[in-house]
């Protein structure tokens, strides 16, 4: 039961939250939206490429890349890209 209550007041926060931030700055959303669309499409093409390449790097698209490319935009992307580098050399 308790665990109900805590799930309901994250809730209620998180949708306080974005009500709020969507009435003052909806050129925020729009802006992180837009970002998380292109560099989510930009995995799915760099992927395809060098799968056809036959390099072993593979960022992949999940929740996560979707939401560091939307905070971060090209930087995300490039850290994204870089952390799989790296975890490709072990």
């Amino acid at each position: 039961m308790e665990n109900i209550i805590l799930i309901a007041i994250i809730i209620v926060c998180i949708f306080y939250i974005l009500v709020s931030v969507i009435k003052r700055k909806p050129e925020r959303i729009l802006a992180f939206a837009m970002r998380a669309i292109i560099g989510t499409a930009g995995i799915y093409l760099l992927d395809f490429v060098l799968r056809t390449k036959d390099v072993n790097i593979n960022v992949g698209i999940n929740g996560a890349s979707v939401l560091i490319n939307g905070l971060l935009g090209l930087p995300g992307f490039i850290l994204l890209y870089g952390l799989a580098f790296y975890y490709s050399l072990k």
